[in-house]
């Protein structure tokens, strides 16, 4: 809601307007007081002789007892074209407020704002409350551009209000533009000026930001907007959110899928049911048994999954077939692994990650980067048995290494593995 404003630097008309308030509640119509000029000297230096004639007759029709705000409202062109200097037109912007307060006119309202305001007789410490009701009245009329420019203004000068977010209402003012690139800017940007002064930004300004690269899909901004938010506030929630969206705007692979949903099982971040059933298929029971019965369980204590679910019952007769296949069999896929190609390295390496055996997958990682597997793959794998085994700084360096399609994923490992240091 808008607040009073008591001008300091305006004077009323002696005689014409004593006790006449100067400043007036755009929500309440409160008058706030007025100054009286006290001297014919002083009222000659500070209007034009032409403006005060023109200023009087509209002067009585708000002071009388029973005020004619419409025939004053009326008679306001003319008196505009009276005004000669500015303290001609700081009077005449404080008379136009308060007819159009008293008219319920709030472009009225805003004019004699923005002309008080442009008399530049406003006072320093008030700029920032007058631009912001300047904003505020521009935004309400839909005029966006206008409304940027006071709410800036009053965010330049220091104006806080608690009812309102300035960076927000500013970004907004982009969005409703249909100017998703303006509005991410802006919120980056003010991002990036508090983490410059030393202050943890605004936790609002960066999920609005993740909001608004979901709602544009601006898949590459919105891993950066996710890696900034998780750097200030690693919270399970902002997991979610974030890990949700770089899913929704990417089309990866399963082979890549799964690295990622690895992650959302990591951070708690797998909540839906597809979820859960997606990364189980990309997994396949019949490959990588152990991890599966490790999702099914997962899904058993999250809820997502009843031990008489018929989909979790199927899943878990497979699963519980195989996997002491693979723990039963894991030196002579080792073993196949070291004397064999690429593709044998790296399925080794799946079932001792599948098993827990991170170090043993990390290296049968690099043996298949050795031997000629997809550098990209098995550098994001290395570094996530280098996180499971909480060498989180050797992983953030390993994922640094990751690039193309496999970048978001590695990237938001290596958030995490930051977070963990």
């Amino acid at each position: 809601m808008l607040r009073a404003i008591r001008p300091t630097r305006s004077k009323s008309f002696r005689g014409t307007v004593a006790g006449f308030a100067l400043a007036i509640a755009l929500a309440g119509g409160v008058a706030m007081g007025s100054t009286a000029v006290t001297s014919d000297a002083a009222y000659a230096q500070e209007n034009s002789r032409g403006f005060v004639e023109a200023y009087h007759p509209v002067a009585e029709l708000v002071n009388d007892e029973t005020p004619d705000y419409a025939a004053a409202k009326a008679a306001l062109p003319a008196l505009y074209e009276k005004i000669e200097n500015e303290n001609d037109r700081q009077v005449a912007g404080n008379l136009t407020l308060i007819v159009g307060n008293n008219t319920d006119d709030k472009a009225l309202q805003r004019r004699g704002l923005e002309m008080m305001l442009q008399s530049g007789l406003v006072a320093p410490e008030q700029l920032g409350q007058f631009n912001f009701y300047v904003g505020s009245l521009a935004y309400q009329a839909e005029d966006y551009a206008a409304a940027r420019q006071a709410l800036q203004a009053a965010k330049d000068a220091g104006y806080t209000d608690p009812e309102t977010d300035l960076t927000m209402l500013i970004a907004d003012t982009y969005t409703r533009e249909e100017n998703a690139r303006g509005a991410l800017d802006y919120l980056l940007q003010s991002v990036s000026s508090a983490e410059a002064a030393g202050t943890t930004p605004n936790e609002r300004w960066l999920l609005s930001a993740l909001q608004t690269t979901y709602d544009f899909e601006l898949t590459n901004e919105a891993v950066d907007v996710s890696e900034t938010l998780l750097r200030h506030y690693p919270t399970q929630t902002n997991w979610v959110n974030s890990l949700q969206v770089i899913n929704a705007l990417n089309e990866f692979e399963p082979a890549a899928r799964v690295d990622l949903f690895r992650l959302m099982s990591q951070t708690d971040a797998l909540t839906q049911r597809a979820e859960f059933v997606r990364y189980i298929e990309d997994l396949d029971p019949r490959v990588m048994a152990n991890e599966v019965q490790d999702i099914l369980a997962s899904g058993v204590t999250a809820g997502t999954f009843t031990t008489d679910d018929p989909y979790y019952v199927e899943v878990k007769g497979i699963a519980d077939t195989r996997a002491p296949q693979d723990r039963n069999g894991i030196e002579g896929l080792v073993s196949d692994g070291q004397s064999g190609d690429a593709v044998d390295a790296l399925s080794a390496g799946d079932v001792l990650y599948s098993l827990g055996d991170f170090a043993r997958a990390e290296n049968m990682y690099r043996m298949a980067m050795e031997k000629g597997a997809d550098a990209n793959l098995a550098n994001t794998r290395i570094g996530i048995a280098q996180a499971e085994q909480g060498n989180y700084a050797a992983a953030v360096d390993t994922f640094g290494m990751v690039e193309g399609v496999r970048s978001p994923i590695a990237r938001m490992w290596a958030a995490y593995a930051s977070s963990m240091m």
